[in-house]
């Protein structure tokens, strides 16, 4: 402080001057006044909405990061959607092919178990006189044995094997379409 103030104030008057805090905050009021008795002075310039500019532009990035994000997200969930859909769809037919394949193999089975239950019926039919019977299940296994060469050759074309089949099962089957012309025998459709 001050010599020549220090000297004009009493012993408890300088003692209640040196207990004061050194640093106190001026209160709002206090502020707002000094602001505002600067700007009647002409010493600060008016206030101005420069304050509403950072919020206005930190709104407007905000809104925009916003925009992103969700973009992004609809993208992200897109993509994954789409994927997991397709792998999905695979499965499936993966599945279906297994499936088809497994129904393949039981009609095979069951076409062999036919064919050995007509061999067995053969002898007996023979004996009663029934060959007709017996000819007509002989013809209903070379259709569907025709019919199963001609879709493999379907699937497989460059087979030379399955094409060689269905040669020879074709001209079985004029072979029979002559013998079927000179005696009139019945025929099971499927």
């Amino acid at each position: 402080m001050n010599e020549e103030v220090d000297q004009d104030l009493t012993f408890e008057e300088r003692t209640a001057l040196q207990e004061l805090p050194r640093k106190r905050a001026p209160s709002r009021l206090l502020e707002e006044r000094v602001v505002r008795a600067l700007r009647d002075e002409s010493l600060l310039g008016p206030t101005r909405a420069l304050w509403r500019r950072p919020r206005l532009s930190l709104m407007v990035a905000s809104v925009a990061a916003s925009l992103v994000l969700f973009a992004g997200g609809i993208a992200v969930g897109h993509w994954m959607g789409t994927r997991s859909t397709a792998q999905a769809f695979l499965a499936v037919r993966e599945q279906d092919a297994a499936l088809t394949a497994l129904r393949v193999q039981e009609a095979g089975t069951a076409y062999v178990e036919a064919l050995a239950a007509l061999g067995e019926l053969a002898g007996g039919l023979a004996l009663e006189g029934n060959g007709r019977e017996l000819d007509q299940g002989v013809e209903a296994a070379l259709v569907a044995l025709y019919a199963a060469a001609f879709e493999l050759a379907r699937i497989s074309p460059d087979d030379g094997d399955i094409a060689r089949i269905v040669q020879l099962l074709e001209e079985q089957g004029d072979a029979a379409g002559e013998s079927r012309a000179a005696g009139a025998q019945q025929f099971i459709w499927f």
